[in-house]
């Protein structure tokens, strides 16, 4: 296994091979992407919201263990719907800051933040920046 400086990657990142164009068409094309999966996702809920209406005008809710699974199964859908909503508004956050972004020089970055924070961003461990919202909605 190759053990890859932080720093090292960090500067990739921002200089030698960071495009702020080629960034922003892909969170462009992110959002658009998540757009697409929040209207399937919200139509499957509308879907499955009717099919419990049906089970509990039928008086089925106490006996099928199909009304549970539905309900878990909305739940979780709309948690997910609600972590696109937060990804989504990532994506336009950053596309905003691209200048700034730009602008920064990794040894600027590294001396502002430290090298702590440089690692745990890239190598996306616990405490690494994530959203705790994000972590916790998407592991529920």
């Amino acid at each position: 296994m190759r053990i890859v400086d932080p720093a090292a990657v960090h500067t990739t990142m921002l200089h030698k091979r960071f495009k702020s164009t080629k960034c922003k068409t892909a969170l462009k094309l992110a959002t658009s992407r998540i757009k697409l999966m929040k209207n399937k996702k919200g139509v499957q809920i509308n879907q499955m919201k009717r099919e419990l209406a049906q089970l509990l005008e039928t008086g089925q809710e106490r006996t099928a263990l199909k009304f549970e699974y539905v309900v878990e199964h909305v739940i979780r859908v709309e948690k997910m719907v609600a972590t696109y909503d937060l990804i989504e508004i990532y994506c336009e956050f950053i596309v905003g800051r691209l200048p700034i972004i730009e602008s920064q020089k990794p040894s600027q970055f590294t001396a502002k933040y430290g090298k702590d924070f440089v690692s745990a961003a890239i190598e996306l461990h616990p405490d690494c920046g994530v959203s705790r919202m994000v972590s916790w909605m998407l592991m529920s």
